[in-house]
């Protein structure tokens, strides 16, 4: 072999090692926080619309008590020294039910003077083992073998404080101003069938018939409901009332069926921003019933705000991330 070719191999392979050593132990670890400005109007011409609440968004921990657990740990700390009015956790909170406690620990300090909400993701439900894992990168399960006690997870996050919302729905009243009422519906995970639509707007809004809407054709309910006016200004659906929506897995069809409902602002996850992002072209899987344009990232839509965060941590077999940083967000 000439020395050529000698130089080309080292070279590559200074330049993998190099690569593998970024995606998996230095971008994962990469915490940020994100700011997001959603504008709230009435509309009228011309109009740069109002403040939000300041609200901080939350996603997929994944949390486990390991290297990159202890940082993300770590990083939640320093977000307890700001004040918000709402906080919002949309899921994938942990893998194994045994790490409750620690995650109890990392989330205990946080503060909102409105309350503290979360809703549950797959992992929260079930521990998936790694040949489960790889068959459902090929297709959805609706169950898996090893079930986490997701009552036990929600009753112990309630004593800290946060407000585990499955399929149910809560009215805040607000102190004037021009919001008189939040209503927050928190849905339980549709991937593996645990939404009840129905149940989550019984105590809000309930549902009348053929405001469901069907997902066997979400391309296309994707086409209809992602067509943007391009209007960075979303209008209260009611006046004096925000309807803010969370789920963890944003899949089209239970979007569309938000969007018929009158949500004014829907909170996600569960897409990790894609975990690979390539340059130019932004992220080459969602993971879920979404175009991969809308992995993560603000989005107004007809009458409907949209925000999916890249989340903070990743799946157990899948701890790296390429040119999508984990975040969290605060929203104003």
């Amino acid at each position: 072999m000439s020395w050529w070719w000698t130089a080309v191999i080292i070279c590559g392979a200074v330049l993998l090692t190099a690569f593998l050593v970024y995606i998996y132990r230095f971008e994962p670890f990469n915490f940020g926080l994100t700011d997001i400005r959603i504008n709230i109007g009435t509309g009228q011409a011309g109009e740069k619309g109002q403040k939000l609440l300041t609200i901080l968004h939350l996603s997929d921990f994944h949390l486990r008590k390991t290297s990159k657990g202890k940082r993300l740990f770590d990083f939640i700390q320093t977000l307890k020294s700001q004040r918000y009015d709402l906080i919002l956790i949309t899921g994938d909170m942990v893998e194994n039910i045994n790490n409750v406690d620690y995650l109890v620990e990392m989330l205990s300090p946080l503060r909102a003077r409105y309350g503290k909400f979360a809703v549950l993701g797959v992992h929260d439900h079930y521990n998936k083992a790694l040949y489960e894992f790889a068959r459902n990168m090929f297709k959805r399960k609706k169950s898996y073998g090893a079930a986490n006690d997701a009552e036990e997870l929600s009753r112990k996050l309630k004593t800290i404080g946060i407000d585990v919302l499955n399929n149910e729905g809560r009215i805040l009243k607000m102190p004037g101003g021009d919001i008189g009422n939040i209503e927050i519906i928190g849905l339980d995970e549709p991937v593996i069938e645990k939404l009840d639509l129905d149940k989550a707007f019984s105590v809000v809004d309930p549902l009348k018939d053929g405001e469901i809407v069907d997902g066997s054709n979400y391309r296309e309910i994707s086409s209809e409901l992602f067509d943007m006016g391009g209007a960075c200004i979303h209008r209260l659906n009611r006046k004096g009332y925000l309807r803010l929506a969370l789920l963890h897995t944003p899949d089209s069809h239970v979007l569309a069926t938000l969007h018929k409902k009158d949500v004014d602002i829907v909170f996600a996850g569960h897409t990790h921003g894609g975990q690979v992002r390539l340059p130019f072209i932004g992220a080459i899987i969602s993971g879920c019933r979404i175009k991969t344009r809308f992995a993560s990232g603000l989005f107004y839509l007809k009458k409907m705000v949209l925000y999916i965060s890249r989340g903070l941590g990743e799946g157990k077999y899948s701890q790296f991330r390429c040119y999508c940083p984990p975040e969290a967000s605060i929203i104003t």
